[in-house]
């Protein structure tokens, strides 16, 4: 019987231009001085995205500050130098302006602001329970983590990389502006797309699943196969990068409404141990392998095994419903849409992990066998199978 709880606190201003509302929008949170967070490479600065965000909040009556140190894989370390300079500052909100990974800070450390004491001692220890953070402002400028739309954050810290969840993270407006993803590179473009496929995917077999996040999951797995290509091969299709905006943002929603499953908690091992690879990245490595075992392991599990196929009569396969001797249809789709988004290819090894580093990967993954990540996995999935599934990695 069905059992579940809808909670989604966030206002959502959605649409090409809709950046232009900060300037007067009712749901701003109360307060005139704000903490502008962005990345350090530079890119915000150079797009003139910080500038116009600036502007926007002036003329709605906001001082603003910066904190510019977030780094692709972000930091403890930083969360704590950045709050407790929105402290001293007596800062009202903060905003996050850039990729998940600046977004994730951002609510990270509109926590630890409000608060005392360093941000992973107290998340960990659960000291953040029932506390409150500063309120927050998601402005997206990429199409991958869908971070503007949930409860989650993930950090990097003493142990490796972690995700988090906190009623504190939903921001309290979130403005999700596709014209602000125009200038992302191609290659990047596909990497963070594919972030929001496997979210979908993920959370669409989760056993945390419910009916929201079924419609939202098979929504964003159909728009990423449709229009990912279009956004790699031409940039500045605002179609494709609207509809990736929404997948993204879909699936975002659905990584608190479900859950994840042990993929990702897989991926950490790769991006919690190479502060310069990309999440994404180390998902699309992961796939073949990752999804070859679960389908392995689920034959027996007719639910799982639907599910899957659904997935790919969403991305255009397995209209027929069943397996046959060109492959399963999911297989078949996932790697039709990584040839068609150019990272059929893509090795560990130009990523900067090497096979000899597979016990480490397993020990760090296994770290997390009683995360939500593993507890939500819709088959049993014990070390042999987390080994197994990194060598298929390296045996490619």
């Amino acid at each position: 019987m069905l059992s579940f709880t809808f909670r989604m606190p966030t206002t959502l201003l959605f649409g090409p231009g809709r950046l232009e509302e900060l300037a007067q929008t009712p749901h701003l949170p109360q307060g005139k001085h704000a903490m502008i967070v962005i990345g350090q490479s530079g890119n915000i600065l150079r797009q003139g995205y910080l500038a116009r965000v600036q502007g926007l909040l002036a003329d709605h009556g906001v001082m603003s500050v910066v904190f510019d140190g977030v780094r692709a894989n972000p930091r403890t370390e930083d969360v704590d130098a950045a709050a407790a300079q929105a402290r001293k500052m007596g800062v009202d909100f903060v905003v996050g302006l850039g990729g998940g990974s600046v977004i994730d800070s951002a609510k990270c450390i509109a926590l630890a602001a409000a608060n005392t004491g360093p941000f992973w001692d107290n998340m960990t220890s659960q000291q953040y329970d029932g506390a409150k953070g500063l309120p927050i402002v998601a402005i997206p400028t990429t199409s991958g983590t869908g971070t503007e739309g949930n409860a989650v954050a993930v950090l990097c810290g003493p142990v490796g990389k972690r995700g988090f969840v906190h009623p504190a993270f939903n921001p309290a407006v979130a403005i999700i502006d596709p014209e602000l993803t125009l200038s992302v590179p191609q290659r990047l473009t596909a990497i963070t797309g594919m972030d929001a496929f496997f979210h979908a995917v993920e959370c669409f077999l989760s056993k945390a699943r419910q009916p929201m996040t079924d419609m939202l999951c098979l929504e964003a797995a159909h728009l990423v196969t449709r229009f990912l290509p279009t956004a790699v091969e031409d940039g500045d299709d605002i179609n494709a990068r609207t509809a990736l905006s929404w997948a993204s943002l879909a699936a975002g929603m659905c990584l608190s409404l479900s859950s994840p499953i042990s993929q990702h908690a897989l991926e950490y091992s790769f991006s919690g141990s190479n502060p310069d690879s990309q999440h994404g990245a180390g998902l699309v490595l992961l796939c073949r392998s990752y999804f070859e075992r679960l389908i392995q392991l689920a034959r027996q599990n007719e639910e799982t095994s639907d599910r899957l196929m659904n997935l790919a009569v969403a991305m255009g396969f397995g209209v027929g419903g069943d397996e046959d001797e060109d492959g399963h249809p999911f297989l078949n789709a996932l790697e039709a849409l990584l040839e068609a988004v150019g990272l059929a290819d893509l090795t560990p090894e130009e990523m900067g992990f090497e096979a000899d580093n597979v016990p480490q990967f397993v020990a760090a993954a296994m770290q997390l066998k009683d995360s939500r990540q593993f507890q939500n996995t819709p088959v049993s999935m014990g070390e042999a199978d987390v080994r197994a599934i990194f060598e298929g990695v390296f045996a490619r």
